[in-house]
């Protein structure tokens, strides 16, 4: 289902989320100005530490043996995976779409810079998708039946 999901380019592009509502360009500032204070800003447990998550997973990665250093300065955060209900009002057409959200967001340790897009994916497309792949496997049930009726014609 990952493939499903498009960026969504237009910013003045309307998200409802629940109750809420954004456009497309405030709902990624939210998120990359929450992103950065999770991700650089400092917080007081017990001491103060600069980014937990992003100090666990930039720090001392190595492959298998440790002998491989991995250099984490800039990764992708995608989520959720499989997005969240939401609809969406496209300038353009005027319409309210049903569908899922996503937001990927890329971090760049190194200059403490995040960047947010939002992908949508339309639940219309979902549905067909998954009615092609349903019709697919009956396709291929019924072609092991032939097969079969085949083989015992032969006998």
């Amino acid at each position: 289902m990952t493939e499903l999901f498009i960026k969504l380019e237009q910013d003045n592009d309307i998200v409802m989320l629940g109750k809420d509502t954004f456009t497309v360009s405030r709902l990624k500032e939210l998120m990359t100005e929450n992103m950065k204070v999770r991700l650089f800003e400092h917080t007081n447990i017990g001491k103060y530490c600069q980014g937990v998550l992003s100090e666990m997973l930039c720090q001392g990665l190595k492959i298998t043996d440790k002998s491989i250093p991995l250099d984490l300065r800039e990764f992708r955060l995608v989520f959720p995976l499989n997005g969240t209900e939401c609809q969406l009002l496209r300038s353009k057409s005027g319409k309210w779409i049903s569908g899922k959200i996503r937001f990927q967001v890329d971090v760049n340790k190194q200059g403490n810079t995040v960047n947010t897009e939002l992908e949508f994916a339309d639940d219309e497309i979902i549905s067909n998708e998954e009615d092609e792949q349903q019709n697919i496997n009956s396709d291929n049930s019924l072609d092991e039946i032939r097969a079969r009726l085949n083989e015992m014609n032969t006998i």
